[in-house]
């Protein structure tokens, strides 16, 4: 099974680039800041796949534009989304399927972009808690990945790592899941890091990796398991 996480930044960068990238052979694809043009031609793209999208814009904080492809070849798929539509929490969508004889559950999570540190704070804590409680209720193995607008080192992250998920970014030493796009931005304040991927430990991963490219202002994460 090949799992693609991307933060797309509304094909801002390369447009041609994400739909030939996406082309390659995944399973699931959870997208993040997805929207109009781009979500149009991928939704054509993707035309044996279910999707589910959650969209979701707090004012002051930030454009939360969410969609998961699960191909149609897997068994008993539904979805899920958390909206938190009355707080300043960042939504997420599950998804649930079957595959052989075991229960899948992945998370797409975007989380909130201010401030920009990527430290943490009041509402970045909260949804750190939510998304472990959201997975905590459902049976079967478990992935939540996404641009958590997070750095490796926070209260935020570490809080996976204790109720038992591992933690792909610092296990495979991923050394940054940002590119020049992002960093010319802020020439000041270099961040290496946003996204974060984690799964439970019954899941055997074959490999992982953040794949270099200049298609968004983040690094595209592949996860086969």
């Amino acid at each position: 099974m090949k799992i693609l996480f991307f933060n797309l930044n509304y094909a801002r960068n390369d447009f041609n680039g994400i739909l030939d990238f996406i082309k390659n052979d995944f399973d699931i694809l959870c997208f993040q800041e997805i929207k109009d043009n781009i979500e149009i031609a991928i939704d054509a793209l993707l035309v044996n796949y279910l999707s589910q999208g959650v969209y979701k814009d707090i004012e002051g904080v930030g454009e939360f534009n969410l969609k998961i492809f699960v191909k149609n070849t897997f068994n008993n798929v539904s979805f899920e989304v958390y909206n938190f539509d009355e707080t300043l929490v960042a939504p997420s969508v599950l998804v649930k399927f079957e595959s052989g004889n075991s229960k899948w559950n992945i998370l797409n999570f975007h989380g909130t972009p201010q401030p920009g540190d990527k430290l943490d704070n009041s509402e970045r804590l909260l949804a750190s808690q939510n998304l472990i409680e959201i997975m905590k209720k459902q049976p079967g193995r478990k992935i939540i990945g996404g641009d958590f607008n997070l750095l490796p080192e926070t209260k935020s992250v570490k809080m996976f790592e204790a109720v038992g998920y591992r933690n792909l970014i610092t296990e495979f030493q991923i050394p940054t899941t940002r590119n020049e796009n992002a960093w010319k931005l802020y020439p000041e304040n270099k961040q290496l890091f946003a996204d974060q991927v984690f799964v439970s430990r019954d899941i055997s991963v074959k490999e992982f990796q953040a794949i270099t490219n200049l298609l968004s202002d983040h690094l595209p994460l592949i996860l086969e398991i």
